[in-house]
């Protein structure tokens, strides 16, 4: 068996430790450079402003939302059913040519008894009451007035909106959002140039909630139509809606 050389093994290990000892360095003098350079990740800047930037536009809604409720009584839950289903069923054939089946939906519908409270005996139960809450969503807006007078002439008179809103919303806020950066930027070159400092990087990022005011008009015009009554479409202006969003920038600065 071959004896092992021992002076071997010490230059060995020497030649080693000088190789561990030179990367060492070079990681460091790496790392150093980095930092100087502002390329680390995570690493944190001591001098720091932060700026707000705004961006916002006028954009014109093409959908409007209509909420209405039918309401029906009966002598027992059967009856009342019967009755609004009856009503509901024709006032959606009504307007299948204006909505499509997608764009209708129940928000709830309920059915609760109600009670009679003759003198002197237990309460009892007189009759039921139904409802159901309906949204339509109206994708053409020349159609808004002809549904509202279709539901006046259906005989249902409690109705919130026309809201009028904004379909692909992401899209505008996704305008403004860049908006609102280009104003932080703007911002920030102006506040350098007075400081007499040198913008280095962006360090961090955030961006407040986005608001859409939606536009609406009560349905209550329509409150007093009855079925036998000739009700005209109402003339809706739609506007505007603004659409805004909210940045803060953080940037280093030497």
């Amino acid at each position: 068996m071959e004896k092992i050389n021992i002076n071997n093994l010490n230059n060995l290990y020497k030649i080693l430790t000088v190789l561990a000892l030179i990367a060492c360095v070079i990681g460091v003098i790496f790392a150093f450079n980095l930092f100087r350079e502002g390329k680390l990740i995570g690493s944190s800047a001591s001098n720091v402003i932060s700026v707000t930037g705004k961006g916002e536009m006028d954009v014109k809604p093409d959908t409007s939302s209509i909420t209405l409720t039918i309401r029906e009584s009966g002598k027992d839950a059967k009856e009342g059913e019967g009755k609004i289903s009856a009503k509901t069923t024709k006032f959606l054939a009504s307007i299948k040519s204006l909505i499509e089946e997608k764009d209708i939906k129940t928000e709830s519908y309920n059915s609760y008894p109600r009670y009679a409270y003759p003198v002197n005996q237990i309460a009892k139960i007189d009759g039921y009451e139904m409802s159901q809450v309906i949204t339509l969503k109206v994708r053409d807006l020349k159609n808004v007035g002809k549904v509202l007078e279709l539901i006046t002439t259906a005989g249902i008179n409690e109705v919130a909106g026309p809201n009028y809103e904004i379909d692909n919303i992401e899209k505008y806020k996704s305008d403004t959002r860049a908006l609102a950066i280009k104003d932080a930027k703007e911002k920030v070159e102006v506040l350098a140039k007075q400081l007499g400092v040198d913008v280095v990087r962006i360090v961090s990022f955030s961006e407040g909630n986005d608001y859409v005011p939606p536009m609406y008009m009560r349905g209550d015009m329509m409150m007093k139509a009855t079925m036998q009554e000739s009700v005209p479409a109402p003339q809706l202006p739609v506007g505007e809606n603004k659409v805004s969003s909210n940045v803060t920038i953080t940037f280093e600065i030497k």
